[in-house]
């Protein structure tokens, strides 16, 4: 189990007693230049060694934070499994580029996350909200994703396509959406019918571990 995340024995009134995650630190946010005291490249804040690093291992021995669904970074299938979000049980993947590159509708984006299929991993798959989009990007790399080799090929070119919906709804107004700019690397609200405002991008997924058996 990666140490990233830290449980508690709540113990029930009647003496019955279940576990509890009590949440973890946030990950860094991967910005290593300085252009102030105490700013995020100063201080580099945040759960991991680095933004590629975990504290501890994953199940398949390493310390890399992203690798593809068998342990390794070869990506013959386009997924990338994030063992920074690794609770014991569960973990988070995303998909390869889905759609054509493309500007679609927020709804017309659920829907070809909703039925994207990568490799064998044929269901399952939905659009990335906010905080699960923004945990990939690498502040210190610009485009926000674009930040390896390996990441470029296993996303098919995904990090290129600048302005992506996420499936956050806006609370001041629902008929908006939040829009990941990681050509800015900000995050902002479009219209959910807007034909213009961004384009399809990944999916994610979230996978059983067992031992080294991802499903």
């Amino acid at each position: 189990m990666v140490q990233e995340t830290y449980y508690i024995k709540a113990q029930a009134s009647g003496g019955g007693g279940g576990g509890g995650s009590v949440g973890a630190t946030l990950m860094k946010s991967g910005q290593l230049t300085s252009y102030a005291s105490g700013d995020d490249g100063d201080i580099e804040a945040g759960r991991a060694t680095d933004f590629f690093t975990l504290a501890s291992n994953n199940p398949f021995g390493t310390t890399d934070r992203f690798t593809d669904y068998l342990g390794g970074q070869a990506y013959s299938v386009g997924v990338l499994i994030d063992w920074s979000t690794y609770d014991g049980n569960t973990v988070l993947g995303y998909s390869g580029a889905i759609g054509t590159n493309a500007y679609i509708t927020w709804a017309n984006a659920i829907t070809l996350a909703n039925n994207h299929s990568e490799g064998s991993f044929t269901s399952g798959w939905r659009l990335p909200n906010l905080r699960e989009f923004a945990n990939v990007c690498n502040y210190n790399s610009n485009p926000t994703l674009a930040y390896s080799v390996w990441f470029k090929s296993s996303f098919g070119g995904v990090w290129a396509r600048g302005a992506m919906w996420t499936s956050t709804t806006t609370p001041q107004w629902t008929g908006a959406a939040m829009r990941a700019r990681t050509d800015q690397g900000i995050f902002d609200r479009q219209s959910k019918t807007s034909t213009g405002a961004a384009k399809d991008g990944f999916a994610v997924r979230t996978f059983t571990v067992s031992g080294t058996t991802l499903t």
